[in-house]
């Protein structure tokens, strides 16, 4: 889902004359923070996680801190275009996770509304088995349901999936974000103002 938002994102901002270059220049904020949360959420997925003691007793703990510190560097870069969606996303998956134990709960007919036979029946036995980590299916004893994986997201859709609704608001923040960073084309001569900036330039 995050990386269809982003190509749309970049899609646009290119129409609207914007540079991809430019992206490189937003001020983020605790950058070197992000390839944590990305590489301990990837750790976890893996299939192969599942056969690992340390990480099977610490899955809970590893999956808190992830999105711990991904609600804390959209909370220092709150400065950034589309931050407020960011933060709400973050947040709102943070806490249906930390209220299941850290695990994402997954909608069963999500699942069969988003995937083929044969890869929705093997979504269900691996989270009904508790070959996961990270999700497990949506029960009566589920926490914050409304919070969990429910939206399903089908073809046309170029990668199909289950999403929660804070999913979709860091897609609606990704893509806010990527396309005020890439600008507009501008007459000769006048500056672009960078994102976060004061948008003066000289006269």
């Amino acid at each position: 889902m995050f990386l269809a938002s982003l190509l749309l994102a970049v899609a646009i901002g290119w129409i609207r004359g914007g540079s991809v270059k430019r992206i490189g220049r937003l001020p983020l904020r605790w950058v070197g923070l992000l390839p944590v949360p990305l590489v301990l959420r990837s750790m976890l997925q893996h299939p192969s996680s599942v056969h690992l003691p340390w990480v099977v007793q610490g899955a809970e703990i590893l999956q808190f801190v992830a999105y711990a510190l991904l609600v804390v560097l959209a909370m220092v870069n709150r400065h950034l275009p589309g931050s407020g969606y960011l933060i709400g996303g973050s947040l709102a998956n943070a806490l249906v996770i930390t209220a299941n134990g850290g695990r994402m709960p997954v909608s069963e007919w999500a699942i069969h509304v988003a995937a083929h036979d044969l890869e929705r029946a093997a979504a269900v036995a691996r989270l009904a088995g508790g070959d996961s980590l990270t999700h497990e299916l949506l029960g009566p004893e589920t926490r914050l349901p409304w919070l969990a994986d429910i939206i399903p997201l089908p073809r046309p859709f170029p990668f199909p999936s289950v999403a929660s609704v804070g999913d979709v608001l860091i897609a609606v923040g990704l893509m806010w974000l990527v396309i005020a960073a890439m600008g507009t084309r501008h007459p000769a001569g006048q500056p672009v103002a960078p994102v976060g900036g004061t948008g003066r330039g000289r006269r």
